[in-house]
């Protein structure tokens, strides 16, 4: 899950391993998708199965948008927060959506793994109607972690985010007050004021579950899908470097800040609940069936009788 969220899927592998002589050897192993049925599938020697992507191919895996024109229905798919050039990508997408002239937006925001705060910020501003911030709190224990800062491996933009954008506040803790005091507007220009769907299941975490509590609650938005893994009272994040540990070598990441969401709810432990939950039956797994998907298009027909 981790090396997917970083390198993003490919359609195949190759994995060097040592075999029980010690020959060190390679195989070009498929992607396996668990919802396929492989079994029926002819397989092919490892030569003919390594395919070269395109950069329109990684970042179609990263976001995607489709329009049904027939039901008046498009479909943004986000599987993560951290690339693709998300701003433009989104404001490409409302200008077509408006220029279609489509009702009813599903936004996919299943397996996303989060990433830039900025980025969901921009998606969130073409579906909210109202002005929000990111964040009630956005907090550090500390601007520096003496004397272990040499094992930290921050990133260039981090430091300067930490040390100089960060103030100490009444409760002793450095805030970052950018995230806690900048209030964002609805977009103006192709706002879109249809009804919105987002997709949300386990494995919808961090910036995506800040983005899930920032349209929730929304009139004409309704959350489909699962509690998401990111927590709806708040998350860890903002600035997460890595620490490579001195003796094993081990690379972990260190969130800085603790971010307590705008608007937030109670501190009960849960993410941000769906307004229709719909949980993966194995009837759903073996059959291929995204059942999640289907209940919106039930939904979107019920409105369109």
């Amino acid at each position: 899950y981790f090396h997917r969220n970083i390198f993003g899927l490919y359609k195949s592998y190759s994995v060097e391993y040592l075999d029980s002589s010690g020959n060190r050897l390679r195989k070009v192993l498929s992607y396996f998708d668990p919802v396929a049925d492989s079994s029926k599938k002819i397989k092919k020697a490892p030569e003919q199965q390594e395919i070269k992507f395109t950069r329109k191919d990684r970042l179609s895996r990263i976001r995607s948008l489709k329009i049904d024109t027939l039901t008046a229905t498009g479909l943004i798919k986000v599987g993560s927060f951290s690339k693709g050039h998300l701003p433009h990508f989104f404001k490409r997408s409302f200008k077509k959506i408006k220029k279609a002239h489509v009702n009813n937006v599903i936004i996919d925001v299943r397996n996303n793994g989060g990433g830039d705060i900025n980025n969901f910020v921009s998606l969130a501003r073409y579906i909210r109607n109202s002005n929000f911030r990111v964040a009630d709190t956005a907090a550090s224990i500390a601007k520096n972690f003496r004397p272990y800062n040499k094992y930290i491996k921050a990133n260039f933009f981090d430091r300067p985010g930490l040390f100089f954008l960060s103030r100490k506040g009444k409760d002793n803790c450095y805030h970052f007050g950018f995230w806690e005091k900048k209030l964002f507007r609805p977009r103006r220009a192709n706002h879109f004021n249809g009804h919105t769907y987002v997709v949300t299941n386990g494995l919808t975490f961090s910036a995506s579950s800040l983005f899930c509590s920032s349209v929730k609650g929304q009139p004409d938005v309704t959350l489909v899908g699962e509690e998401t893994g990111g927590g709806w009272h708040g998350n860890s994040g903002i600035v997460i470097p890595d620490i490579v540990l001195p003796h094993t070598k081990l690379r972990v990441r260190l969130p800085f800040f603790r971010l307590v969401q705008y608007d937030h709810v109670s501190h009960n432990g849960k993410g941000v609940l769906p307004d229709i939950e719909v949980r993966p039956t194995v009837s759903d797994v073996i059959n291929n069936v995204d059942r999640k998907m289907e209940v919106v298009k039930e939904l979107i027909k019920d409105t369109r009788q």
